[in-house]
């Protein structure tokens, strides 16, 4: 999600920078939290933005979770995994047989040209789906 931080407490040269790691809404409440000085309790799923912000280079996530199951009748439901490279997009409307969409977002950021069903890219394909599929079960 793009995000602006302002921590008036840094310094000059660590102001105005853009950042590449991927943030999160779930990124939200421990940033605040570690901000305020209050310890993030391990329920929590997100990371505090924090030491990004102050010019550190904590382990961060390389790729993430998507899930839109609401509003049915306007988006069909859908799951998914981004990376830093690759958007990969399931319509779940029929799960016996799912809509699949593969996207490089190097050679096409807009998401514009769906690559799935290209012979080229059926390694990555298969690599996201089952990084989808792994994920998908850690939350259960």
């Amino acid at each position: 999600m793009p995000l602006i931080v302002f921590d008036p407490s840094l310094p000059m040269e660590k102001r105005n920078r853009t950042l590449e790691p991927m943030a999160l809404n779930i990124d939200l409440a421990p940033t605040m939290l570690a901000y305020a000085g209050v310890g993030v309790p391990i329920s929590i799923q997100g990371s505090s933005l924090r030491p990004l912000v102050k010019g550190e280079s904590p382990q961060w996530r390389g790729d993430w979770f998507y899930e839109h199951h609401t509003a049915a009748k306007i988006i069909p439901p859908s799951e998914g995994v981004r990376t830093t490279r690759w958007t990969y997009l399931r319509w779940l409307k029929d799960a016996k047989n799912p809509v699949e969409e593969l996207y490089d977002l190097q050679a096409d950021p807009l998401q514009e040209r769906n690559l799935s069903a290209q012979p080229q890219h059926q390694d990555t394909l298969r690599q996201l789906r089952a990084r989808w599929e792994q994920l998908r079960k850690n939350l259960e």
